[in-house]
């Protein structure tokens, strides 16, 4: 488990808050050397507490809705599951993928344009590893947001809007902009200058698209993917059913999860459950009195929950191929 002190958690604050800004900005910020932002930022990559760095892309805007599969084996060996692991990371129409402990075993995240493109995608998977799924449930993501792990800092609430779904009519963009989301979605600190190398451009129109994209809201921010292994929190999904939600419940429920300093992401859903929450926590201590908090403001509007841990995050791109 890596050991953050006060410096890393201030520069994992700022990454999660923007990280593909420049290593002089971390540092003039955090009145840092550009030496000591860069070894530890090394560090956190080869030694953990992070696996990669995530461009927050908003595909809905490029026609794209994404399918949650929540998925709990049976009879299945280790090696079985690991082909399984490998096959969904090599799978170009898989957005994300974890492990957890709980009710189910793996989540898959798959995207598409349509109903019918979705079932195809399912289709090739059971052909594959049918005989060894007991349950699959599946959520529809209709609106996802992501927010800032202020949990890292104790007296510095940031506030960022990074979100994903709810557009009515897809925007149009060029193949060149496809291949700059592409290396995007592997890592969001890649350089224009590398991105140009490998589309033959020039790093100032690469810098110049990468800015439209973002005025466009296709690329909507830029954060953090830890590593469960080596990260000093863990990382709990509660997935929520309530009462008839109405908008005013929403907004409430939403309103509350922004503000929370320990809730990184939630999503309003259409499958079993209406609402997906995740969120850090150092201590099982903290994760009850997390969820005891929340079961409070909540009470009359909670029909039901369920907590998963997740241990491994297998793949986090949004834009895994060119569409």
């Amino acid at each position: 488990m890596f050991k953050l002190d006060l410096t890393d958690r201030k520069i994992l604050h700022e990454l999660d808050f923007d990280s593909r800004q420049p290593v002089s900005a971390i540092a003039r910020k955090l009145k840092l050397s550009r030496d000591i932002i860069n070894y530890r930022m090394g560090k956190f990559l080869k030694e953990g507490p992070l696996s990669k760095y995530f461009t927050i892309i908003d595909i809905s805007k490029l026609g794209y809705a994404i399918h949650k599969n929540f998925i709990r084996f049976q009879n299945i060996t280790e090696k079985k599951e690991q082909e399984f692991i490998e096959y969904i990371q090599k799978n170009p129409n898989a957005v994300y993928s974890a492990s957890y402990d709980g009710k189910f075993d793996v989540v898959v995240s798959i995207w598409a344009k349509n109903i019918e493109e979705l079932a195809g995608h399912l289709k090739e998977i059971n052909s594959r590893f049918g005989n060894f799924i007991a349950e699959r449930q599946m959520a529809s993501i209709i609106k996802g947001e992501y927010c800032i792990r202020n949990y890292l800092l104790e007296n510095k609430p940031a506030k960022r809007q990074s979100f994903f779904g709810s557009v009515p009519k897809a925007v149009r963009i060029n193949e060149t902009d496809k291949k700059i989301l592409l290396e995007l979605g592997k890592d969001a600190r890649v350089s224009a200058v590398e991105i140009a190398g490998r589309l033959n451009l020039s790093a100032d129109a690469v810098s110049k698209k990468i800015k439209k994209l973002r005025q466009m809201g296709i690329i909507q921010g830029y954060n953090i993917v830890p590593d469960e292994k080596n990260y000093p929190f863990t990382h709990y999904k509660i997935l929520v059913s309530f009462h008839n939600p109405d908008e005013k419940k929403q907004t409430e429920f939403e309103n509350y999860c922004r503000s929370s300093r320990n809730i990184w992401y939630f999503c309003t859903a259409l499958g079993p459950w209406d609402f997906e929450i995740d969120l850090d926590a150092g201590s099982n201590e903290e994760f009850r009195n997390i969820l005891r908090n929340f079961k409070l403001n909540f009470s009359n509007m909670i029909r039901d929950y369920t907590v998963l841990t997740a241990y491994k995050t297998n793949k986090y791109n949004f834009y895994p191929k060119l569409g």
